[in-house]
């Protein structure tokens, strides 16, 4: 149950964030803030698929998928951060 609860207040804190990021994107057209957004969606979706549980059905093909988007979240989080 607590897991469910930490899972939510993930999902929302990203959705929030990558909302903030749609905004500073479009008033500044800079693209960090385009992968932050990017990447803040991409982990919503993934702490979603983990909260429905899907693990459980089809366990090795969806942690391939999420193990992935993991990837991509990280990758896309230092591409934004990174100096020019």
């Amino acid at each position: 149950m607590i897991e469910l609860i930490l899972a939510v207040v993930a999902i929302v804190l990203s959705l929030l964030l990558a909302g903030i990021s749609y905004i500073a994107y479009r008033k500044s057209h800079l693209r960090p803030a385009l992968y932050l957004l990017i990447a803040f969606l991409l982990f919503a979706f993934k702490k979603t698929i983990d909260a429905l549980s899907l693990g459980r059905w089809i366990d090795r093909d969806v942690g391939l998928i999420t193990a992935s988007l993991e990837v991509v979240v990280l990758l896309l989080l230092l591409v934004s951060f990174w100096k020019r």
